[in-house]
């Protein structure tokens, strides 16, 4: 049990810091990559499959008991991008650059578009904001997640993940 909590610890404090005021506040971001998803890819590359789709599970409810609303929404996504992910991991190491961002790209717009179209009917926000909002989310996710699998594949010189 012991051994499982150390994820769900670090699934908890990247929820904390993806929710931070700094991020928001300080450094005037609105949108803040999605640590939560980033951390899935990792421990889904690390072939801790079983642990990805509890923390996946957790952080989604987690996120979902602190939403006013109570929608599940963010429960849904979570899960199902982790399904995804583990789907295609056997495909993704074999897949060239462009192919690679494409499934990141997929990735992230499973967690980003019920977010954004749910509060895009709850709020007045403009059809083109929440395009771009969708859009920055997807290049940052795009960009850390590729980079998580670059170092982990290429820096550290690992054949097989």
């Amino acid at each position: 049990m012991i051994f499982y909590l150390k994820y769900f610890v670090i699934a908890y404090l990247l929820v904390v810091i993806q929710s931070n005021v700094f991020f928001k506040g300080v450094l005037k971001l609105f949108i803040v990559p999605d640590f939560v998803l980033v951390y899935i890819f990792w421990l889904t590359m690390e072939n801790k499959e079983n642990i990805a789709k509890y923390v996946g599970l957790f952080t989604g409810i987690f996120l979902d008991l602190l939403n006013p609303e109570k929608t599940f929404i963010n429960t849904f996504s979570y899960f199902f991008s982790t399904l995804y992910i583990i789907n295609i991991k056997n495909k993704f190491i074999g897949l060239n650059f462009t192919l690679k961002l494409l499934a990141i790209v997929l990735f992230s717009l499973i967690v980003s578009i019920p977010k954004t179209v749910y509060s895009f009917f709850l709020s007045n926000v403009s059809l083109n904001q929440s395009l771009s909002l969708i859009g920055f989310y997807v290049l940052y996710n795009a960009v850390i997640i590729y980079f998580i699998y670059y170092f982990t594949v290429f820096v550290l010189k690992r054949d097989e993940i």
